[in-house]
């Protein structure tokens, strides 16, 4: 090889180990490699600039505006409700699910897509009491598979196209992708059906679901009593002073009158050992549990554990309210104000559990501190003012790469909102068995989880109480779901661009019309219409995903010019395959770089050595390979990490890597047995 294949392939395997192990975003990666094979001239401008103004990367764009557009008339959301239905069974409607998703996905962005149909399946599930991770990697798997019916379904489609425009070679038709997408699809569609209780976990769903049945362990409240030495001093130094986290500070409640208001104390330290079902610590802190409710105190306390006065069993019934708000005779303070001062009967809810907070008082050596500790369920944290906030972090977060355990600071300065429990993901270089707490164990708060002393990652899930109402940023978030939120009912004008839509692929399909031409219609008209603020259009593009196509094309480029694809195209032809099973090696290749690597940037890879491969096997027509390709760089379900909807999907449905491991092994193994099976029938290996 010339030393310019040399070098190529040698910034090749860099960016590839980079991307492997997570050290940097994969659009950075990406443009950084190019940037450095333009400036060594191992290719030239024209060809370093090419992918930037394609028109490809241009319908792309288009696309996402489009599929707002979609999204905000409600159209979809409603026809996904409908279509659920309300008496069925897991199995049906899995199959219901699975098959709108395959069909949708050929003609929408799959990341929009999953992204809508989230809350509307773990809201339909919770409602039947069914488990979420029933349904989720389904719907995820299925919707991959159904952007290969199109070529707009999913974005590698149209960056091969757009390689083989430049390279003056035979492109692809709106519907092509589906000759081979869809009778493979529709056949491992049907069996992941069928066998997917065999591998889905079968009681696991989101943080609303670990809420739920784990609230106790989440939040602690902490009552300032009318005594206590910090009355009339900031809140935060009552905090430090308690060796409690300031950032586990999610918001006071204050009763109006506290001379008034102020809660009896059910006195229980003298009661008979029949009414005390637990008792634990001693020293400075005391646990019991009476009467079935627990409670607990910290204050001075006597040599066998408990508080001279007895133990508190705070009620805490009166609604919540964000900001300064009165009802009942209570206040809230949200967000609490770094100045704010305490008084006497505020209540302090904290991001906690008990043992928590017991521990950090039995380490505060202070005497009269006049602070007790009360249980509290997480779901009393909100009310008709407020609510709890699922969101999955996205690359473009602010706090992505942030600390852990500065997560209540971050998200109450960034998004005026407060964290209650984190869900990390496992890190691409964790093991399955250790990411099982991370992924799918019980919520944690960001002082207790192992990764507590990491960061923030992309996919990680965070539960968060804000403002009713309040809008977050949605190119923040790979998904932003509320709990509770009712649908407005819909009219008839929310239809049209519904009907827009159709029309506009319709006129693609039959080649009447450019998908680039019909994607910037549609976009100006949905603008004009209001169905995407002319404000926001630019927001809800991917410009990462742009930047990594428009990057992956050239690296494309490099391969070529520098001989290294053919290179490599030779060596596998030495393998000396029939040329059916070299179609399969191909297709397996590209599997395995997908899980690896992200879709686009596998499919820059694959694509020059496809079309070298294609010469030196003297085939008439390249498409079979390219095809092979262009499918490959899409089918990758073993590893979480190697598609932005797996990491949407795997914290709502709880999952951990080892449930996408075992299951998706299966279907990549369907596909690579399928695709070699029918692809020659359709396109001849001649």
């Amino acid at each position: 090889m010339e030393w310019e294949a040399w070098v190529t392939l040698a910034v090749i395997v860099i960016f590839l180990v980079v991307l492997a192990l997570d050290l940097a975003p994969p659009d950075l990666v990406m443009f950084t490699s190019l940037t450095f094979l333009w400036v060594i001239k191992i290719i030239p401008t024209d060809a370093f600039l090419k992918g930037f103004c394609s028109s490809g990367l241009a319908t792309v764009g288009a696309l996402f505006v489009v599929v707002k557009g979609m999204d905000a008339s409600g159209t979809v959301d409603r026809a996904f409700r409908v279509i659920l239905g309300r008496q069925t069974t897991v199995r049906m409607a899995r199959a219901r699910i699975c098959l709108v998703m395959f069909l949708f996905s050929g003609l929408f962005n799959n990341t929009p897509l999953v992204a809508m149909i989230i809350p509307i399946i773990r809201e339909w599930a919770r409602s039947r009491e069914f488990a979420p991770s029933l349904f989720l990697i389904p719907a995820d798997f299925a919707t991959v598979m159904g952007g290969l019916l199109t070529m707009i379904g999913t974005s590698t489609n149209l960056q091969v196209n757009d390689f083989l425009s430049q390279r003056k070679q035979a492109t692809f038709g709106f519907l092509e992708p589906g000759y081979v997408g869809l009778p493979v699809g529709a056949v491992v569609v049907t069996i992941m059906v069928l066998i997917s209780d065999w591998f889905l976990p079968k009681n696991k769903g989101g943080l609303f679901r670990e809420l739920r049945e784990k609230g106790d362990d989440l939040v602690t409240a902490l009552e300032v009593t009318p005594d206590s030495r910090f009355v009339g001093k900031r809140v935060l130094d009552l905090l430090v002073a308690c060796q409690v986290p300031t950032s586990s500070l999610l918001k006071i409640r204050r009763p109006l009158h506290p001379a008034t208001h102020q809660a009896q104390p059910e006195r229980v330290g003298a009661a008979p050992d029949a009414n005390l079902n637990q008792r634990k610590g001693a020293g400075e802190g005391a646990v019991a549990v009476a009467d079935g409710h627990a409670a607990l105190e910290v204050d001075e306390v006597d040599e066998v554990g408990l508080d001279s006065r007895g133990l508190i069993l705070a009620s805490l019934e009166a609604e919540v309210h964000p900001g300064l708000l009165q009802e009942e005779g209570i206040t809230e303070v949200f967000p609490v104000p770094p100045e704010e001062v305490a008084q006497a009967g505020d209540i302090l809810l904290l991001s906690m559990s008990r043992d928590e907070v017991v521990e950090a008082l039995g380490r505060w050596n202070s005497v009269g501190g006049g602070v007790r500790v009360s249980a509290v369920h997480a779901s009393d944290l909100v009310s008709s003012g407020s609510e709890f906030v699922e969101v999955v972090l996205g690359p473009n977060c602010p706090i992505v790469g942030q600390p852990i355990s500065r997560g209540g600071q971050l998200f109450e300065s960034v998004y005026r909102t407060c964290l209650v429990a984190v869900r990390p993901r496992p890190s691409k270089g964790s093991q399955p068995e250790d990411a099982s707490e991370a992924a799918g164990g019980k919520p944690v708060s960001t002082s207790s989880h192992p990764r507590a002393s990491g960061t923030f990652a992309p996919g990680d899930t965070a539960m968060v109480v804000a403002p009713l109402g309040a809008e977050l940023p949605k190119s923040d978030f790979f998904m932003i779901t509320r709990v509770g939120r009712v649908q407005p009912p819909r009219k008839l004008y929310d239809f049209v661009p519904l009907v827009l839509f159709v029309t506009g692929l319709c006129l693609a399909a039959t080649e009447t019309v450019d998908m680039l031409i019909v994607a910037f219609v549609l976009l100006l008209v949905f603008i004009a219409g209001g169905w995407v603020k002319a404000s926001d259009y630019a927001k809800v593009i991917d410009w990462r995903l742009l930047v990594l196509i428009g990057a992956s094309t050239g690296m494309s480029e490099a391969m070529a010019r520098s001989g290294l694809s053919k290179e490599l195209a030779a060596i596998l032809k030495s393998v000396d395959l029939p040329d059916r099973w070299m179609l399969g090696l191909l297709f397996t290749v590209m599997v395995i770089v997908t899980e690896v690597v992200t879709n686009n940037a596998a499919v820059a890879l694959g694509l020059p050595i496809a079309l070298d491969l294609a010469k030196s096997m003297n085939l008439k027509s390249h498409k079979p390979l390219t095809m092979a390709v262009m499918l490959g760089a899409s089918v990758g379900f073993a590893m979480p990490m190697g598609y932005a909807t797996h990491l949407m999907v795997m914290g709502p449905g709880g999952y951990t890597v080892k449930d996408f491991l075992k299951f998706g092994i299966v279907i990549d193994v369907l596909w690579i047995i399928g695709i070699t099976a029918i692809m020659p029938s359709i396109y001849p290996l001649e």
